[in-house]
């Protein structure tokens, strides 16, 4: 079914359901399709004006492959998955020629894996400030393997789109200071930012960068934290005293022993809008 005959179908349903008038339906579709600048195909649109209508239309998915049926060397892969956390876009050269690539990770309910964007992709995926847990639907994927991890990656004629497909919520564990251990990842924690030092510059091997280092604490529960390059600035604007949310940071064995919490690439800390 093509995207235009796709529509069609949920406009009528979407009509029959609540009486509302074609052009008013169909209205409300092109300002969804707007407000998603180009991401949103007009049967994606349409699906999400009738879930905001409360018209049960969900989108099969099986067509898709699940993440769990990927395997190296697949190719003209259709997936359909959550996002739940993306990468800061990074630029290079190959051959004499620049681009930029951007790594993803999308999960479904059968396992997660990294996707690659390149290019128009990266450009088109941050013009809009996705939400972790919104649906995507990445068509003419090829599956490689890299340090024996699956990875996606869009071939030069794939794309990518919203979709109001219907999959399981990204489950998400917050854990306590004193649940945390060294070598974990994907850790997410709230706590209140006790002390942030200034930041330093250092300049190794691999180029220069910046760390800045400070305290979290929750109760009586503290951790030494480590934020770099990209997630400096990011630390340095919080108030001390602020209750946060970080996501996707991970942890190692500190010095002097116990565990370091650290914000890489990817990682988020969030203020709490709610907190007290």
């Amino acid at each position: 079914m093509d995207s235009d005959e796709g529509r069609q179908k949920i406009v009528r349903r979407i009509i029959a359901a609540t009486g509302r008038q074609k052009k008013d339906v169909d209205s409300q579709i092109e300002a969804k399709k707007e407000k998603f600048s180009g991401l949103l195909t007009d049967s994606g649109a349409a699906f999400m004006v009738a879930k905001e209508l409360g018209v049960e239309i969900s989108e099969s998915a099986t067509d898709a492959t699940q993440i769990s049926a990927l395997r190296d060397g697949m190719n003209n892969v259709d997936v359909i998955a959550r996002l739940k956390r993306a990468y800061p876009p990074r630029e290079f050269e190959k051959n004499g020629r620049k681009g930029k690539l951007q790594n993803i990770v999308l999960a479904d309910a059968t396992g997660e894996i990294r996707a690659t964007l390149w290019n128009k992709d990266v450009e088109e995926f941050n013009s809009k400030a996705l939400e972790r847990g919104t649906c995507l639907r990445l068509s003419n994927c090829s599956v490689n393997s890299y340090k024996d991890t699956l990875q996606l990656s869009i071939n030069y004629n794939g794309t990518f789109e919203i979709t109001a497909a219907e999959l399981p919520e990204l489950k998400e564990k917050l854990l306590a200071i004193s649940d945390l251990k060294p070598n974990m990842r994907d850790v997410c924690v709230k706590a209140v930012v006790k002390k942030i030092f200034p930041g330093k510059e250092f300049e190794n091997e691999r180029g220069k960068g910046k760390v800045v280092n400070f305290f979290i604490s929750k109760g009586t529960e503290e951790i030494r934290a480590s934020a770099w390059n990209e997630m400096c600035d990011d630390v340095e604007g919080i108030i001390e005293g602020t209750e946060v949310k970080i996501e996707g940071a991970y942890t190692k064995e500190g010095m002097n022993g116990g565990t370091e919490l650290h914000l890489g690439r990817g990682a988020k800390i969030i203020p709490d809008k709610d907190a007290v």
